[in-house]
């Protein structure tokens, strides 16, 4: 069967030609810098694990090499985050990273404004200087064409470290922004995330556990707690399906469990959409999602940059979704489509297919 609607990625990151001059002069991580016949981030801090270099190839800053995959996987268009995942904010006070965010963010602005059919984007803000994030993003909305910001989930691990964060919501519901939770740590200003542990073993499925764990509790602060409350007009979107679908499955448990009766799961999350990227495009993960959820809270997101082919999560993505139509059509288009429109991102040559949209 002939697809009839446009695949939209709702989670895709690049690097700006700023952000490698820029980490690109450091001597000592987080930098940037050649290593063998690629480039290299070597991270620390919260989050970095044992340390080590990150490389990464031309997807990452390369927009012609990105278009024309985009152009072979069929993917209409990429909403674009700065990868909080690398630490940078996390490791380093606001002197040494605001003209990083501010160049990201112009140079971001800069790309959606020549590729408005493609890209659309959120803006990169800092957890060490909260006062000017929140100038930021009104900067974002006023003058630079973005829909939103991106922040680390660990900010939001306890309702003690997102209160932290209420005068940038306040900023947030102003402007009715789209807010995306990444993966990683805030700044260690912010109080109330979780510990950073190091693994002597399994490193790497440990991540995936602790990943889990992260955005599970991150869940927990903004869908079962009334942070959410004074801003209504804001849409959070959290990555990795919400810690590889844990989020959900806990949250399954909670509805069902007669010690705590949340109430209805859709009222919970009315303000919530989980996105497939990274660790959370498992196939089981995404139907339980659905199935738990609804397919109306999950959206299609492939993390191309750090992933250099989006088609396995899409692949995925589809297998999850193959029985039904309709929620595939809900996971890799509509819910975007209606999530960029409420935020004037979308393209004008892909309203007909929101309007058609079941």
């Amino acid at each position: 069967m002939v697809q009839s609607f446009p695949v939209i990625d709702l989670h895709a990151h690049w690097f700006a030609p700023s952000t490698l001059d820029i980490l690109g002069k450091r001597t000592e991580a987080p930098r940037i810098g050649q290593q063998g016949d690629h480039l290299a981030i070597w991270r620390t801090g919260a989050g970095a694990g044992k340390g080590g270099a990150f490389p990464f190839g031309p997807q990452w800053t390369d927009v012609k090499k990105r278009l024309d995959h985009l152009d072979e996987a069929g993917i209409a268009h990429q909403l674009l985050s700065w990868p909080t995942t690398l630490g940078v904010d996390a490791a380093l006070p606001a002197s040494e990273t605001l003209n990083l965010w501010t160049a990201w963010n112009d140079e971001t602005s800069s790309l959606v404004r020549q590729h408005p059919d493609r890209f659309s984007a959120v803006a990169a803000l800092s957890t060490s200087d909260l006062a000017w994030s929140a100038r930021e993003l009104a900067r974002a909305h006023e003058k630079l064409g973005l829909i939103g910001g991106v922040l680390p989930v660990n900010g939001f691990f306890s309702r003690a470290s997102a209160e932290q964060f209420r005068p940038l919501f306040e900023v947030a519901q102003a402007h009715r922004s789209h807010i995306y939770l990444h993966t990683g740590f805030a700044n260690p200003v912010i109080a109330g995330q979780p510990p950073n542990i190091l693994y002597e073993d399994n490193e790497a499925i440990r991540w995936v556990i602790d990943n889990g764990f992260h955005f599970a509790s991150a869940i927990a602060t903004l869908a079962f707690t009334d942070f959410l409350d004074p801003f209504p007009d804001v849409t959070l979107q959290i990555a990795m399906l919400g810690g590889s679908g844990l989020g959900a499955l806990a949250a399954e448990q909670a509805e069902v469990s007669p010690r705590i009766q949340v109430g209805s799961l859709r009222h919970h999350f009315r303000q919530i959409w989980l996105d497939t990227g990274a660790a959370g495009s498992g196939s089981a993960a995404v139907a339980a999602a659905i199935r738990v959820l609804g397919s109306e809270r999950v959206v299609f997101g492939s993390d191309y940059a750090p992933l250099p082919d989006v088609r396995p999560t899409l692949e995925r993505v589809r297998a999850a979704t193959s029985t039904d139509p309709d929620s595939q059509r809900a996971v890799l288009s509509s819910n975007a489509l209606s999530l960029l429109s409420r935020h004037g991102g979308l393209p004008t040559h892909l309203t007909a297919f929101k309007d058609t949209a079941p």
